[in-house]
């Protein structure tokens, strides 16, 4: 150690005994104040209205408005409308780029229309076949029943009367044929014997003339030039006489022999129909009768066996089916307006990808309008149903406020190709309204879940909860006193007091 620390220590330890000694003691510090404990503020339970309700935000919406979206992936080739077009039911509003499949259908369908021509000609010629055998069958049958049916005395007797008029009308056309001859060939001997006499006359008056043809000075020449052309005309006639006799002698006699066969054939047929009529059939008749129906019967049943084509009737199928998949592929390519309405909404531009039910279009007829709600929590939700009445209100109607129903909730579909969430909102009827209001407009609900009239209330902040029990803390005079509760509807600022708490009871805040 240092020499020179050993004054310094000594002198320290003489201080500090000095120090501990109790005739020298420390002054006594002045006490502080305890702090004022906390006023917590007191409730008094209260009997009144406690209501259970969700304030959320809706939105007015079209009740007909549909999203439009393509069953399959593409590039927008075509887009019709904007938005804010007006369109009618079945427009095409937007079509896929569908590449070669517009000229396959049409191929689709010449060959389909080919195979349709083809199999029409074919039944057409099985239609008539079919018809032409019935017809002989019913003329068979027909025959059949005539041969073996006995004859009618009234059929009998016009028979008799028919074969009496062709016997008389043989007789009258034998007459008349030769009556006509027979005056055909008196005129042809007249107009023969009359033509010699005359041939002289001429003879005579063509010697006379011709004595004095050159001397115009004799006084004869005049007379004898007079008679000679009378004889000649007279000559000329009696020629043309005899020859138009001799035509209608040929003629009649020509037509003599014909038109008595031809009376002679109706008597035959006549006196063949009358014995026809009074003889019993023959066997070979009945025979032949009975053979031709059943020829007539196998032409029909061949003709109804033929009735279809296999083939082309399978060509026809085929072809048609080819022509429906390929124009259900087109259709798959365009979107159509559901019913009339607006476009309210497009999401894509043609030349862009669209993929397989994305929305693309959105269209809305907003001539009948509803309220939409979508930001309730899956809690909430459990407790709301359809009829459930609700309040709304509108900023630009301050103070008013409408009521309406809940008709829809929300709903999702799926299907073998995709998840489609259909519906997440809640809908809301609602009547009239005094106020014009668009789609898109927002509103203020009200929703009322549950409500209690007359019941014991307190406010949150009274309640008390620990490890899942509610109490509250009574103030009974001076003294404070735990008290179990149990509750019912708990809203914002009311608690309802089921059981241990009564009206006018002070409980003590937390």
């Amino acid at each position: 150690m240092n020499p020179r620390m050993l004054p310094l220590l000594l002198a320290a330890f003489l201080a500090a005994c000095s120090a501990a000694t109790p005739s020298e003691s420390l002054p006594t510090p002045t006490p502080r104040p305890a702090p004022p404990a906390l006023e917590r503020p007191t409730y008094a339970a209260q009997r009144g209205t406690v209501v259970d309700e969700i304030k959320v935000s809706g939105f007015i919406a079209a009740v007909r408005q549909q999203e439009l979206s393509f069953t399959q992936d593409g590039f927008l080739k075509v887009l019709s409308v904007d938005r804010g077009s007006q369109v009618t039911a079945g427009t095409v509003l937007a079509e896929l780029d569908m590449g070669d499949l517009p000229n396959q259908l049409r191929q689709a369908e010449v060959a389909l229309e080919q195979a349709q021509n083809a199999l029409t000609k074919v039944a057409a010629q099985r239609s008539l076949a079919t018809r032409r055998a019935e017809l002989d069958l019913a003329d068979a049958r027909a025959r059949l029943a005539e041969l073996r049916a006995p004859a009618e005395p009234a059929d009998i007797a016009a028979a008799e009367q028919s074969l009496a008029r062709a016997q008389a009308d043989l007789a009258e056309t034998r007459n008349s044929a030769s009556a006509a001859k027979s005056q055909a060939d008196l005129a042809l001997r007249q107009a023969s014997e009359a033509l010699p006499l005359i041939q002289v006359r001429y003879r005579t008056a063509a010697v006379e003339w011709e004595a004095v043809r050159d001397l115009k000075d004799d006084p004869r020449w005049q007379g004898r030039y007079e008679a000679y052309l009378a004889a000649d005309n007279a000559l000329k006639q009696a020629d043309s006489a005899v020859r138009a006799a001799q035509i209608a002698f040929d003629t009649a006699l020509a037509n003599e022999g014909p038109a008595i066969q031809r009376a002679e054939s109706l008597v035959r047929d006549a006196e063949l129909r009358l014995e026809t009529l009074r003889q019993p059939p023959r066997t070979a008749d009945i025979a032949s009768a009975q053979r031709a129906i059943e020829r007539a019967e196998i032409a029909l049943n061949e003709a109804k066996a033929s009735e279809g084509d296999t083939a082309l009737e399978g060509q026809v199928a085929a072809a048609s089916l080819e022509v429906e998949r390929l124009q259900t592929q087109l259709d798959a390519g365009k979107l159509i307006a559901p019913f009339d309405g607006e476009i309210s909404a497009i999401a894509a531009r043609p030349g862009t990808a669209v993929q397989a039910y994305r929305a693309v279009i959105t269209i809305i007829d907003d001539s009948e309008k509803e309220m939409l709600i979508e930001s309730i929590s899956s809690q909430q939700a459990s407790r709301i149903g359809i009829g459930q009445q609700v309040s709304f209100s509108f900023s630009r109607a301050p103070g008013k406020t409408y009521t309406g129903t809940i008709v829809s909730l929300p709903t999702s579909v799926t299907s073998s190709d995709a998840t489609i969430d259909a519906d997440r909102a809640y809908h809301v009827a609602y009547d009239a309204l005094d106020i014009d209001v668009d789609v898109g407009d927002i509103a203020q609900v009200v929703i009322v879940l549950e409500q209690v009239d007359d019941a014991v209330w307190l406010p949150p902040q009274a309640v008390r909860t620990f490890e899942g029990r509610r109490f509250v803390v009574i103030q009974d005079g001076d003294r404070q006193r735990r008290q179990d509760v149990r509750v019912g509807i708990i809203s914002t600022d009311r608690i309802e007091i089921l059981e241990g708490l009564n009206e006018g009871d002070v409980v003590v805040g937390q």
